[in-house]
């Protein structure tokens, strides 16, 4: 699949906490992503087809949680479980520990589909 890290031996100055193995964007502010899981509701800081990263202070780090996910421009929802990989405040990261293919497919398009957007925009 095209949109899955190549591995490689070469080593690059970057994050070290990046262990995500799928590229991710930041939702555009016109077609938001909307996260609902263990009573609560937020907006995703960025999205990738094997995770994603929202604002809350009610998850602690290796929860793992049962909600949907909510396309609200492509009125798509669907079901997800997250676990909470990493927090740095209110910053929580999460890995998708179940989550269906088509699901995962809808995502990546909407990444492209973003990526795209934001390379016309430039």
């Amino acid at each position: 699949m095209f949109w899955r890290k190549k591995k490689n031996d070469l080593e690059f100055a970057g994050d070290d906490n990046d262990h995500r193995d799928a590229f991710r964007i930041r939702p555009d502010s016109g077609r938001p992503i909307l996260l609902k899981a263990a009573g609560n509701s937020c907006y995703l800081v960025n999205i990738s087809g094997t995770g994603c990263c929202f604002r809350s202070s009610n998850f602690k780090e290796g929860v793992t949680a049962a909600g949907t996910l909510t396309m609200a421009s492509e009125d798509i929802v669907f079901p997800v479980t997250i676990r909470v990989v990493a927090k740095q405040r209110d910053i929580c990261r999460c890995e998708f520990t179940k989550i269906s293919a088509s699901a995962q497919e809808m995502i990546h398009a909407y990444v492209l589909d973003v990526q795209k957007s934001q390379i016309r925009n430039r």
